[in-house]
């Protein structure tokens, strides 16, 4: 029994030994953690680059800030109903953003901003952690957390996604409206609006939340004015009037809030899709359903509810592993923290009590997120077996080669990336977004791959080496270069 006693005693004064060593540290562990990110992620997704496997998001947004830099604001060439990049409203970031790309005009420069952006916001949600968590480790873990979770690195690695500096900015307005110092808070409000229109949504819950928080009244005018201005004018003006068709109808779900709202049973029907709840499980469950302790989570709902009602076909909307949940998780991360603290505070009234539960629970996220980051489609894993061989990797760079700077053309998905730097690039075989129709009418070459997919393609890969086989076929195009499965072709005038 005494022996007993002792083993606990020694193991509870490790611990308590290894919380403080953490707890001196804690702001030094943060800022290695944070580099040790950034080098790691920009190394990773600049290899995926090379070895093809980024595709079409990267390669029109580059073109956006290419334009953009050599004064063409916001010009685009891909979509089907527009000239401008206002798909959902201008994204003002890219102004700012096409001078840091100017220093060194490269894809891979914008996913080095991308990876830096998502590296720092693992700072804020330490602050947060801070101000929540008993002890600083418990706030360093919570930075850990975030930066181990499938949707932090798999919107890293997926291409160049604009929504990925929302986070930051987001986090930011959370910290100081909690802190009450407005005029950061402001800023950041402003800087989360500029990289989608979606972030309006997000300002008014911003403004409910500082209503409960009881703060001065320009923490909650603020957001609740500035986020339903930005929407109506990005939506109902700036849209309409710079573009051609109905693209916020056909791709997002903003059309659908109204008549949804009136039909409570379609409404029912369409959110409770199974993969819709599973998605919604996933989101809760990785910080053990601890964010529905806390009135923060109210900061996720308008985008969580935006992916809800979202046609059942636009899968990426309501998945872990795209962009799109990029203002709802974080919330919901700092919001388990909160509901940690609360928790805690039931369990145990005296403060070592609550210190030792707070403990305890933080060691238990941490360990979900290790778990969640190796088995929900680990990132390095995928890469790891998901990229082209050496030969093919020559050929296509050898092809790339090849294209005449400048010119109006026509590029499949994995080569588009390294050719996005011109005025008229067009993407094959194309889409509903991105018509096939520009490259037979506007492109002057077309650069394509005779083997998309590799040995096992998909039905769509196969339908892309079918059409581009008719392409030369057609006697409309001459083949002008080939390098093993990699063709360029120009048009026949």
């Amino acid at each position: 029994m005494i022996r007993t006693i002792q083993r606990d005693s020694a193991g509870g004064g490790a611990a308590a030994r290894l919380g403080a060593w953490l707890d001196r540290r804690a702001p030094l562990l943060l800022a290695a953690t944070i580099a040790a990110y950034i080098v790691t992620f920009a190394i990773l997704s600049g290899l995926k680059l090379a070895w093809f496997r980024q595709g079409f998001d990267m390669a029109g947004n580059e073109q956006v800030i290419w334009n953009t830099l050599h004064g063409r604001p916001f010009r685009t060439s891909i979509f089907a109903f527009m000239q401008y990049d206002f798909d959902d409203g201008p994204v003002l970031l890219e102004l700012p953003l096409a001078l840091l790309y100017g220093i060194y005009p490269s894809p891979y420069t914008l996913l080095a901003l991308q990876t830096i952006a998502l590296g720092l916001a693992a700072w804020p949600v330490y602050l947060l952690g801070r101000d929540l968590l008993p002890a600083r480790w418990h706030a360093l873990a919570l930075a850990l957390i975030y930066l181990l979770h499938p949707t932090t690195q798999h919107i890293n690695m997926y291409e160049f996604q604009l929504r990925s500096f929302a986070i930051p900015f987001a986090l930011g307005a959370l910290l100081f409206l909690r802190r009450a110092r407005l005029w950061p808070y402001a800023l950041c409000l402003l800087l989360m609006m500029c990289t989608k229109t979606e972030a309006g949504f997000t300002l008014v819950a911003f403004g409910i939340y500082a209503l409960l928080l009881r703060r001065r009244w320009p923490f909650a005018a603020i957001p609740l004015v500035l986020g339903p201005l930005w929407v109506a004018v990005a939506l109902g003006v700036i849209v309409p009037r710079f573009s051609q068709g109905d693209f916020i109808g056909s791709v997002y779900s903003y059309n659908q809030i109204l008549p949804l709202l009136t039909d409570p049973v379609a409404l029912i029907r369409l959110i409770g899709a199974p993969r819709k709840l599973t998605f919604v499980a996933q989101l809760l469950g990785l910080q053990a359903f601890l964010a529905l302790l806390s009135p923060i989570a109210i900061l996720a709902l308008p985008i969580l509810a935006l992916s809800l009602i979202a046609p059942d076909r636009n899968v990426v909307q309501f998945s872990l592993f795209y962009q799109y949940p990029a203002l709802i998780y974080p919330f919901l991360l700092v919001a388990a923290a909160d509901g940690l603290a609360r928790l805690s505070g039931w369990l145990g009234r005296p403060p070592a009590a609550r210190a030792r539960w707070a403990s305890a629970g933080v060691a238990a996220l941490l360990a979900i997120a290790v778990v969640a980051n190796l088995l929900l489609g680990n990132v390095v894993r995928g890469l790891a077996g998901n990229r082209e061989t050496p030969e093919r990797a020559a050929d296509a760079r050898a092809i790339i080669a090849q294209v005449p700077p400048g010119a109006a053309l026509g590029a499949s998905t994995f080569l588009a990336p390294h050719l996005a730097q011109r005025e008229q690039l067009y993407f094959f075989p194309g889409n509903g977004s991105y018509p096939l129709r520009y490259v037979e009418e506007r492109a002057d070459y077309l650069v394509a791959d005779r083997r998309p997919g590799g040995a096992r393609p998909s039905p769509e890969q196969i339908q892309e080496r079918d059409l581009l086989e008719r392409f030369i076929q057609s006697g409309g195009w001459r083949l002008v270069r080939q390098a093993g499965d990699f063709v360029l072709l120009q048009r026949q005038r």
